[in-house]
């Protein structure tokens, strides 16, 4: 068997090739070891298809190999077999997998979506009260799907999944809901105007049927400030919808056919870190929207049970209970769970046995953390070389505030300084309670934003208001590359973890100047930030402003000390050599 002819049969000739540097022992004897049936050792050296990831495990222990490095190499393995399978699987898959992955869930997935009803519930009820409903909540939280996959056919109890069509550029999604009410989505994309021009020119092609007030759902809202450049536009779409909401002139826009409708039930959507924003810019519709605020937020494990279990029996499967309790333990404690844990289980069903899905195939995926690296793995290889230092920052900043300790960032810098145990704290301190998201503002340096956009996206980020954090704590276990990273630069990372606490606490006490770095310490901060190892950001940089001002006066205070000091030193000699000169004087005159 030739080890060239792919990664698959390269991974097994190397295994056989660790079998072969610990004496080739037979495999019955390796089992013994292993603990792990001589089957499927010889099928894991076979090459026929890759092992999972505890029967590789098993083997490299056996044969005496680096775990860890084999096990960072089975996941890059995996997210490679992944992405190179994925337009075949999704082929194979097309209406029959019974959960979407890690993407939202659309109109026409209504028949497998579960779990949020109460939520519906309120949603529908709230916008039978009020004109103008803002949804929100942190990302990941599942807004999009309920609104798709639930809003619209709850409306249109009639027609099921609804009918969609496709809009263009800028992505819009009608559907005709009950009572011949229309309804239609639009996401503002970079011409937010443009999009909500289109949506009302079709909700005015079914304005004779219409029965009641029409539906405008506008997704995604926080694409006003992620992707439309122009502020002068983002006021004029919300003045719209504002308007529209009461029935105002201005929320129909000039140039539209006769028919377009002047007045409309308004559900914006929108990113909870976004929603400060939208109500600071347009007070106006802040008041409007004030009594009609739903914020959605993590599942309960009811509703997540819900979600994992009734799919599976639409599509004519179970879920095996010791799998339902690892996912709901786990998912109930990530704040992003929900795509992560649809794309843990399409994998699942992909691997099920016979018609269940078990947590031997889920284990056999590589779990949340295989998920999650072919994830990164291939959001990171999508970047071009500037965006991947700034998203290698970003991961470096986030799982420094996984390290465990009471203060975080500070305890977390002393925990790092042991080196080998940078991994093993991240590990360890996952669930202990004690970590905190970062502030917004320390991810506002150039090109920075966007790139934490794309991460959002891709559901390895998470924000909130005002705050950035992992979608899940075990990304630096996961991921080899970031582990990687977390390895290579402990003693930078214990450094930025010293600055980040004390530049908090400076902050958290009204900018003491006694909190200041001076001397030492903070020339070499800055030389290491001079030297690009070092990427302060936010209150960091003000931090390090400060001090460096705070040095410069000390610097001036200590030069004017000294000159006065030399000053009285030579007004004082002066005198002493007048004084000499009068006692020589008197001495000749006696």
């Amino acid at each position: 068997m030739d080890p060239g002819d792919g990664p698959l049969l390269r991974f097994a000739g190397d295994l056989r090739a660790l079998r072969e540097r610990a004496g080739s022992p037979p495999y019955r004897q390796l089992a013994l070891r292993a603990h792990c049936s001589a089957a499927s050792l010889s099928v894991a050296a076979g090459g026929r298809r890759l092992p999972s990831l505890a029967v590789t495990i098993a083997y490299v222990q056996a044969c005496g190999g680096d775990v860890p490095q084999w096990q960072r190499r089975w996941q890059l393995l995996a997210a490679e077999l992944a992405a190179e399978s994925a337009l075949r699987r999704r082929a194979q898959d097309a209406g029959r997998a019974p959960y979407p992955g890690g993407v939202a869930f659309e109109a026409a997935d209504t028949e497998r979506f579960f779990g949020r009803e109460a939520l519906l519930d309120r949603l529908v009820g709230l916008l039978a009260e009020r004109r103008l409903v803002v949804l929100t909540g942190p990302s990941g939280a599942g807004k999009s799907s309920l609104v798709r996959a639930g809003l619209l056919a709850r409306l249109d109890a009639s027609a099921g999944a609804g009918r969609a069509a496709r809009r263009g550029a800028v992505a819009e999604r009608d559907a005709q809901v009950g009572g011949g009410v229309p309804v239609a989505l639009l996401t503002p994309g970079e011409r937010p105007m443009e999009a909500y021009a289109l949506a009302l020119a079709r909700l005015g092609q079914r304005a004779g049927e219409a029965t009641g007030d029409p539906v405008l759902v506008v997704d995604q809202g926080e694409e006003l400030w992620t992707r439309c450049r122009s502020g002068a536009e983002r006021a004029r779409f919300l003045t719209a919808l504002a308007a529209l909401a009461e029935g105002g002139p201005a929320g129909a826009p000039a140039g539209l056919p006769a028919g377009v409708p002047t007045r409309c039930r308004v559900v914006l959507v929108i990113r909870s870190d976004r929603s400060g924003p939208l109500f600071a810019e347009h007070p106006e519709l802040a008041e409007a929207a004030r009594p009609g605020v739903l914020t959605v937020g993590r599942p309960a494990p009811d509703e997540l049970r819900r979600a994992i279990t009734e799919p599976a029996l639409r599509a004519g499967c179970t879920v095996e209970g010791a799998l339902l309790a690892v996912l709901i333990s786990t998912a109930a404690q990530q704040p992003g769970a929900l795509p992560l844990l649809s794309a843990a289980l399409l994998e699942t069903w992909r691997r099920r046995s016979g018609n269940a899905l078990t947590l031997a195939g889920f284990q056999a995926t590589g779990g949340f953390e295989g998920a999650l690296a072919r994830t990164a793995e291939a959001l990171f290889n999508g970047l071009d070389a500037t965006d991947r230092v700034r998203a290698r920052a970003v991961f470096l900043r986030l799982a420094g505030e996984l390290l465990p300790g009471g203060e975080g960032a500070s305890r977390g810098a002393r925990a790092l300084e042991s080196g080998e145990a940078v991994i093993g704290a991240l590990t360890a301190g996952g669930d202990d309670g004690a970590r905190k998201p970062v502030g917004r503002a320390e991810f506002d340096d150039p090109g920075v934003p966007e790139v934490l956009e794309r991460l959002v996206r891709a559901r390895l980020v998470v924000v909130d208001r005002g705050t950035v954090e992992l979608s899940h704590h075990a990304l630096p276990q996961a991921w080899p590359r970031l582990r990687d990273w977390l390895a290579e630069d402990r003693e930078v990372l214990a450094e930025h973890r010293r600055l980040t606490a004390a530049a908090r606490s400076w902050s958290t006490a009204d900018r003491d100047p006694e909190l200041l770095y001076r001397g030492v310490r903070l020339d070499q901060l800055r030389r290491r930030v001079a030297a690009g190892e070092l990427a302060p950001a936010g209150v960091e940089r003000a931090f390090l402003a400060a001090s460096a001002r705070a040095a410069a006066a000390d610097r001036r205070r200590t030069q004017l000390q000294n000159l006065a000091v030399a000053g009285f030193a030579a007004a004082g000699g002066a005198l002493l050599a007048l004084a000499g000169g009068n006692r020589i004087r008197r001495a000749r005159r006696w």
